[in-house]
């Protein structure tokens, strides 16, 4: 059984293919998984902003028209990259056991963050998230693989400190790169963050049961929990919201925050549910927190954000 795998070329998701193809061979040896190199509009344009050219999606398009176009049998991506709302006949097959999902400053510690200090980050959410923390932050817009962004915050090129996820920095042998884990009450990540999303035609019936096998439960319940959030509040990279679960006996908690881009203003509430309600956590989240004026915030958005060229 030959299975053509499509990854994009960076090392973080050669890292997350392999992964995949890894537990892949584990429950069906006979496979040969062969890697299929695709690259995206993100990878190509390293001068935009995520905002610019459409954010959630900007490095999974190509590799899904592939899957479409039946050149690639299933792609794997950075969970937090993918669409709430796939291209028709896709379909999130596998979500494999996920990693640490919290963030990772690196460069500083939030107790060093002080007015002028030049943070690194092409996220929203990271940016409103770190605002609210500390006003007067110099917080500058920057894209690139994991490594680049390291080197540009340890030489103090244009930037003293940039945040990264924890997970990729483990994934790829740097985490002793970190200055500070940070507490995801504190600092809520991103939808998905951690986690790998492997996608599918879900007309290959075979293959989604293959890949139902190296799918952890517990890990698809906290991301379909946390998507269903964004969809509900119709947000993807224009909005920044932040998450964090936990479990307590078979019982989700899932937690978001909405935060203003200027830091000024944060909304946060709570939902919980069994494992089998996932769906309808997030959904009733996303209903409380915009109850509670996360819809003012959305709208505000746009109008206030500049454009932004990263370095």
């Amino acid at each position: 059984m030959e299975i053509r795998l499509g990854t994009r070329r960076s090392d973080l998701a050669r890292w997350q293919a392999s992964h995949v193809a890894d537990l892949i061979h584990g429950i069906e040896p006979a496979a040969e998984v062969r890697l299929v190199f695709t690259s995206s509009v993100g990878d190509r344009d390293r001068r935009s902003s995520f905002q610019q050219f459409g954010g959630l999606g900007a490095f999974t398009k190509e590799s899904e028209d592939a899957l479409t176009r039946k050149e690639v049998d299933l792609v794997v991506h950075s969970l937090k990259d993918l669409p709430t709302r796939l291209q028709p006949g896709l379909v999130l097959a596998a979500v494999p056991k996920r990693a640490d999902p919290r963030d990772a400053i690196c460069g500083v510690t939030l107790d060093q963050l002080r007015p002028g200090l030049r943070v690194g980050t092409g996220s929203i959410r990271r940016k409103a998230q770190l605002l609210a923390l500390c006003g007067g932050l110099d917080v500058r817009p920057i894209r690139g693989n994991v490594y680049p962004r390291l080197c540009k915050a340890k030489n103090r090129e244009g930037i003293d400190a940039t945040l990264l996820a924890a997970a990729g920095l483990s994934r790829l042998g740097l985490l002793l790169e970190a200055s500070q884990i940070l507490d995801s009450n504190v600092f809520p990540y991103a939808v998905g963050q951690g986690a790998l999303a492997v996608e599918a035609r879900e007309e290959d019936t075979a293959l989604m049961a293959l890949l139902q096998k190296i799918e952890d439960r517990k890990s698809r319940t906290e991301v379909d929990a946390e998507r269903a959030l964004m969809r509900s509040l119709d947000a993807g990279c224009s909005l920044p919201l932040g998450v964090s679960v936990r479990w307590v006996a078979g019982t989700l908690t899932l937690r978001g925050q909405v935060t203003h881009p200027d830091g000024h203003t944060k909304i946060a509430d709570e939902c919980v549910g069994t494992a089998d309600q996932a769906d309808a956590i997030g959904t009733r989240l996303g209903d409380k927190l915009l109850q509670r004026g996360a819809e003012e915030i959305l709208k505000a958005v746009p109008r206030i954000m500049e454009e932004q060229r990263p370095i």
